[in-house]
C-alpha cells in the first residue's frame, strides 16, 4: 500500500476529506497490526482511535526521507497497542494474529489454511510471539524491541531464539493436524 506525498500534504493542511481517505486507506491495515499485539480484544478500537489520533498530530513530523508512510503510521499503531497492554494487562487474553497481504505467498500457506496455522501459533507463549512478531513481521531490530517492549537487548534475543525453537519443537503438531484433514 502506498500513501501518496500529495495526500499527506493535505492532510497537513487540514483538509477533512484528505483525512478521511487516509483513514479509510490505513484503517484494515494498522487494525491487523493491533489485533496481532493487542492482549485484550476488546480494547481494539480504543487503541485505533488512540492511534489515529496521535497519527494526525504528529503527521508533520513524518520525514519521507528515513522510510515510508505506511511504516511509520505502523510503529505509532504499535506503540499504542504496547501502552494499552501495559495499562490494561490482563492474565485473561486471547491471543490472535491476522496475516498481511505480503506481496508474495509463502509456501506454508499453501499446504495449511490460514486458521490451521493461527490456531498452531495460538499455542505460543505470549511473551515469546510478542518478539517473534516484532523481529521478523515487522521487522524491528533487537535494540528497538528492547525500547518498545522495556526488556533488555540480551532478552530480546533469548526470547526469538526460543520462539524459533518453540515453533521447531512444535511443528509436527500443525503436520498432524493437516493429516488429519
Amino acid at each position: 500500500m502506498k500513501i501518496s506525498s500529495f495526500l499527506i500534504e493535505k492532510c497537513l493542511a487540514q483538509n477533512r476529506q484528505a483525512q478521511k481517505e487516509l483513514y479509510l486507506k490505513l484503517f484494515p491495515y494498522l487494525k491487523a497490526v493491533a489485533v496481532r499485539y493487542l492482549k485484550n480484544k476488546s480494547l481494539i478500537n480504543d487503541v485505533l482511535q488512540e492511534s489515529f489520533i496521535r497519527i494526525f498530530n504528529k503527521i508533520d513530523q513524518f520525514d519521507s526521507g528515513k522510510g515510508n508512510f505506511l511504516k511509520w503510521s505502523t510503529r505509532i499503531t504499535i506503540n499504542a497497542v504496547l501502552s494499552y497492554n501495559d495499562r490494561f494487562d490482563t492474565k485473561d487474553y486471547e491471543f490472535n494474529i491476522l496475516l498481511h497481504d505480503t506481496g508474495t505467498t509463502p509456501e506454508i500457506l499453501k499446504v495449511f489454511s490460514n486458521e490451521m496455522l493461527l490456531s498452531f501459533l495460538r499455542k505460543m507463549p505470549y511473551e515469546l510471539y510478542e518478539v517473534f512478531n516484532l523481529f521478523i513481521i515487522d521487522g524491528y531490530s533487537h535494540e528497538e524491541i528492547s525500547a518498545l517492549l522495556k526488556i533488555s537487548n540480551a532478552l530480546s534475543r533469548k526470547r526469538l531464539s526460543r520462539a524459533r525453537n518453540w515453533l521447531k519443537s512444535n511443528t509436527h503438531y500443525i503436520s498432524m493436524e493437516a493429516l488429519s484433514n
